[in-house]
Order: C-alpha cells, then structure tokens, then sequence
C-alpha cells in the first residue's frame, strides 16, 4: 500500500509550511503520511538523522510502497540516505532540493554540511522508480543554478522551476501544495 514519508529542511518542523495540509489530504484518501521531527538546529547531523530514519526503516514504514518527499536539505538527506543504504522505495519527490551550497552564513552552512555529497554520484533512479524534482524561480535562500543541477544529479525525471514558488514554504504563501498532492497521487 502506498504510503507517504516527508523530511523537512534545516530548523525546519513537522508542523510548518505545507505538511501538515498534504498530510490532511492524504488522510482524506486513506494513505498514511509520516512527518517526523528531526532533530534541528541542535543535532543536526547526517549520523543523527540517519539514525532516526532508521529506526522508520526497521519499523517497516519506509519501504518500497513509500514515496519519499524531502524539502530543502531534507532532500539532500534522503538522497544521501539511499544511495548509502541502498534501500529502494515507489519514488522521491524534492522541493527546493540541492547539494554542496555553501551560502557563507556560517551557522547554515555548518548545519548542511554533513548532508551534501560528490554532486558526480548522486543519481537516485537504482532507487527509486520515480524521482522528482520542483524548485521556486525565485528563491530567496538558494541559487537556481544549485537547484537546477541537483535535479539533474539525482536523475530526475520531472523537472518543474516554479513561478514565484520561493523556497516551497510559507514564507512564499505555501500552506498548501497542490503540486506535492497531484503528483503523489499519479504515481
């Protein structure tokens, strides 16, 4: 059965944005959506929340049923997480997703860097059946050409920039997704 799974991004909440109303949404289709809280800013580390996505692995929860949807450097996580576990899953989706951006606001920068990989070996489609990538035309936090190249690193098959999306949070209006729920359900 189907089943949803999202990582939020750096000091980022279960509760914020647009998740708890996808996970409404898919409720009112009966497919289970988890949202964990990862530990952020104190403990964010690779090794930390590998460790908790772990224990949803051992659980049984992300399997290969489970469409796995990052934000931010949530995306980077879960790719990094795939490609190290090499688990297989139904698809990722990536909002606002990149890798190796070193944005010289120091206490970003050093929360983020465990995550990030060689750009060279990050294709996720070994694991993936489907991967997705949206990202904003406007992002206040990351530059395009990061956004735009990770999509392509990871092997993205859909490949959407945005008008006026932002950085996909509430800060750019996103309380709602409707992109995030149309496409979970065509897959």
């Amino acid at each position: 059965m189907k089943n949803v799974f999202l990582v939020h991004g750096s000091i980022g909440k279960p509760f914020e944005n647009w998740f708890p109303w996808l996970e409404e949404e898919l409720s009112n289709s009966s497919i289970p959506c988890i949202i964990p809280s990862f530990p952020t800013p104190e403990h964010q580390d690779y090794n930390e929340w590998e460790r908790l996505m772990n224990y949803y692995v051992n659980l049984g929860i992300v399997n290969k049923d489970t469409v796995l949807i990052g934000h931010s450097c949530g995306s980077v996580f879960l790719v990094h997480y795939l490609l190290e576990k090499k688990i297989k899953v139904s698809a990722v989706i990536c909002f606002s997703g990149y890798n190796n951006f070193i944005s010289g606001y120091e206490f970003m920068d050093k929360l983020n860097e465990s995550f990030y990989m060689d750009s060279a070996s990050i294709d996720i489609t070994s694991f993936a059946n489907k991967v997705f990538a949206f990202y904003g035309d406007n992002d206040p936090n990351v530059p395009q050409e990061f956004l735009s190249s990770f999509a392509v690193n990871i092997g993205a098959q859909r490949v959407k920039c945005v008008e006026g999306a932002g950085h996909f949070n509430s800060a750019a209006g996103y309380t709602k997704c409707k992109l995030a729920l149309d496409t979970i359900m065509a897959i």
